[in-house]
Order: structure tokens, then C-alpha cells, then sequence
């Protein structure tokens, strides 16, 4: 849904600047669309653990880009650059 500021009550601009914590200008635009929580965020003891988990998968990952040659690394990243920019083509 996309909403101008300008057209918005003095109650509803009043909500979303105190959600977004700032105040909202009149020539500025929002699209507001709901989305599901998939999962909550892990706390505590979980959290630490699947950040350790992500650090030794990060740590897998440079080892395994410390054995490809430059060229060939290089290319990799110029392929995921350019599948980013243009993920259809």
C-alpha cells in the first residue's frame, strides 16, 4: 500500500513517526506491506550458539576460498555481483 504523507491524519502520522522514530516530511512517501514472521529470532544460549555455528561456516568458507586461484575467485564474485544486479538475466 502506498501512502503519501501529506494525506495521512494527524493519526496516523502521529503512529508512524513514533514507530519510525523520527518525524515524517510532506513530500515523502511510504509503502507499507505486511509481511509474516517466519521465526522469532533465537535469545539467549540458542543465539550464541547459531552465531558460532555461522562464524565456523564463515571460517569454512575462507579456507575453502584460500585454495582457488585469484583468477577463478574473482570470477566467482564478478558472477554473484552481477546475479544480484540482474537476478532474471
Amino acid at each position: 500500500m502506498w501512502h503519501s504523507v501529506k494525506d495521512l491524519s494527524p493519526d496516523q502520522r502521529l503512529t508512524l513517526e513514533g514507530l519510525l522514530g523520527r518525524r515524517l516530511a510532506d513530500d515523502e512517501g511510504l509503502n507499507i506491506q505486511p509481511s509474516r514472521v517466519l521465526k522469532e529470532a533465537p535469545a539467549g544460549e540458542e543465539r550464541s550458539r547459531a552465531y558460532d555455528q555461522y562464524l565456523g561456516h564463515l571460517d569454512t568458507l575462507a579456507r575453502w576460498a584460500e585454495t582457488l586461484p585469484d583468477k577463478e575467485l574473482d570470477a566467482a564474485i564478478d558472477e554473484a555481483c552481477n546475479h544480484a544486479r540482474h537476478p532474471h538475466s
